[in-house]
């Protein structure tokens, strides 16, 4: 792990050695955009005379006024764009307003720009909704995160889920990045899209999707619908990023302390008309993957590093129909933080020499070497069918599997376990390497039906299926019986067997078929076979 982690982080420096040569190792001439651009143009009425003292407006993509010009008596105006990027301009003056346009300011000046004003007159709509959403928040609260709330956290994009989540009221994170909201141990539910995610086989180690992905997030709590089904402590219903047109897309490398280094890069584009995508990729290394037991700054085997991609297509059949494909793949590799100065038990390490290795000497504390690493991939399909104009159908097809083994450090982990009884002799000694991993897929189907504007009927289903495995290795050691002694004779010796699992193989699964039974068979026993025997060769 330590050279995984070394070489992890000598990658992420050479990535950002490349990001500084290209940033200032190039003359400037070569690739430097223009601090500013100007834009000009005149504006004129609808018989093509030229209008003085109009008032030319640029604003951004949000709709944010950049600056603003009047124009002269020849109709004409220059505006000065701070940066590069998309802007609109258009121009008022009194009941009169012309339409916007669209410019792109990049290195190539634009073209003179043409302004028409033609006289608008106010009117009175009367607008009625034909569709009267269901409210599912009506009985609880809603905490909205747009994409400008994460941007404007003291890391940005840089943050991770939990950091997101501690935001809202009444939620607190543990130091394996756990969130806990209003008192509840987990029971959170997350959603991409509006797609049920399954659950994993843990969550503490990685993030199930970096912020940077989010286009906006809900955060439900309190009494929700029927359709969220039972894991409603909250809902975390994240909206992903899709492409735009024009395209954006950023790069960077982010560093402070603990050693971290974060580079990543987002895109997102179009490719004809009709298909839309969006990637991201985030690696980060880090020495402080894990909160550690010690205070302060004192960090002892606790390197970690972490990577995460997200691809999103979308593709627009026709008016009626719509395709999404979203592919997600999390790994992290942690050490288990140590603590230094820990007392060996001479006791254990007396039975470690006299039956395994003679030359055993314990290593220090803070050395002990266990590992986790925590792997997750989920995609999912799905088609969006408005039937009429107040009858819509959404299917969505979804796989995930994740899997978590911890590699533990049995002979030192050992030397430093169990405690001692009145007789003086050690205690549950033990330790153990685990190795988890879980498949799930399902269905899902939603139907909406506007009736009128004052009532609405929404139904679906949902099949979901799952098979868990759980495999133990255990280190231990058998007690003696009548004279409260370990035993010494020949099935003393430290079990190393691999065939010492938790099988839930075949007869063993734990079975979330379409009927949601939970199938515990007879046969789903913790098979100890002959295999498992303590087994020592003297």
């Amino acid at each position: 792990m330590t050279s995984l982690t070394t070489e992890s982080i000598r990658r992420a420096w050479v990535l950002l050695g490349v990001a500084l040569v290209l940033l200032w190792g190039v003359p400037q001439s070569v690739y430097a955009a223009p601090a500013s651009q100007t834009i000009t143009g005149y504006v004129q009425n609808a018989d093509l005379r030229r209008t003085a003292q109009a008032t030319v407006e640029l604003r951004d993509k949000e709709g944010t006024l950049v600056t603003s010009a009047t124009t002269t008596d020849a109709g004409a105006f220059t505006l000065i764009t701070p940066r590069e990027g998309v802007f609109s301009v258009h121009a008022v003056q009194d009941t009169y307003k012309s339409e916007h346009v669209v410019i792109e300011i990049t290195q190539k000046t634009p073209d003179p720009v043409v302004l028409t004003l033609t006289e608008t007159k106010d009117v009175a709509l009367e607008i009625v909704a034909p569709l009267t959403p269901i409210k599912p928040n009506s009985s609880g609260e809603t905490y909205s995160v747009s994409r400008k709330d994460i941007e404007a956290l003291p890391r940005g994009n840089n943050v991770d889920l939990h950091d997101v989540l501690a935001t809202i009221p009444s939620a607190i994170t543990s130091s394996l990045k756990q969130v806990h909201i209003r008192q509840e141990h987990a029971n959170l539910q997350f959603r991409i899209d509006g797609v049920p995610i399954p659950d994993t086989v843990t969550s503490q180690f990685t993030d199930l999707l970096s912020p940077r992905a989010w286009e906006r997030a809900d955060i439900l709590l309190g009494g929700l619908e029927a359709q969220y089904g039972v894991r409603t402590t909250a809902v975390i219903d994240i909206t992903s990023k899709s492409g735009t047109k024009p395209g954006f897309g950023s790069i960077g490398v982010y560093g402070g302390s603990n050693e971290t280094v974060l580079p990543s890069f987002e895109y997102g584009g179009t490719a004809g008309d009709k298909f839309r995508y969006y990637v991201m990729n985030n690696y980060k290394t880090t020495n402080r993957a894990i909160d550690p037991p010690t205070l302060g700054q004192s960090i002892y085997h606790g390197d970690g590093e972490s990577n995460q991609t997200f691809l999103r297509g979308d593709y627009q059949i026709d008016n009626r129909n719509n395709l999404t494909l979203l592919l997600l793949n999390s790994v992290a590799d942690s050490e288990i933080p140590t603590e230094p100065g820990q007392m060996q038990n001479q006791h254990v390490v007396d039975l470690i020499r006299a039956n395994t290795d003679a030359n055993f000497t314990p290593s220090p504390s803070e050395q002990i070497d266990e590992n986790q690493v925590e792997s997750n991939q989920y995609s999912h399909l799905v088609w969006r069918h408005d039937m009429s104009a107040n009858q819509f159908v959404s299917v969505a097809g979804y796989f995930r599997h994740s899997r978590a083994t911890f590699t533990t450090d049995p002979y030192n982990v050992l030397a430093y376990t169990g405690g001692e009884d009145s007789h003086g002799h050690a205690g549950a000694i033990s330790a153990a390497n685990q190795d988890r991993w879980a498949y799930a897929g399902g269905i899902r189907l939603d139907y909406t039906h506007a009736l009128n504007s004052q009532h609405m009927i929404k139904a679906g289903f949902q099949f979901d299926g799952t098979t868990t495995r759980n495999k133990n290795e255990l280190f231990t050691f058998l007690r003696g019986d009548d004279d409260h002694d370990m035993d010494h004779d020949d099935d003393h010796d430290m079990d190393h067997d691999d065939d010492h699992d938790m099988d839930h193989d075949d007869d063993h699964d734990m079975d979330h078929d379409d009927d949601h039974d939970m199938d515990h068979d007879d046969d789903h026993d913790m098979d100890h076979d002959d295999d498992h025997d303590m087994d020592h060769d003297d």
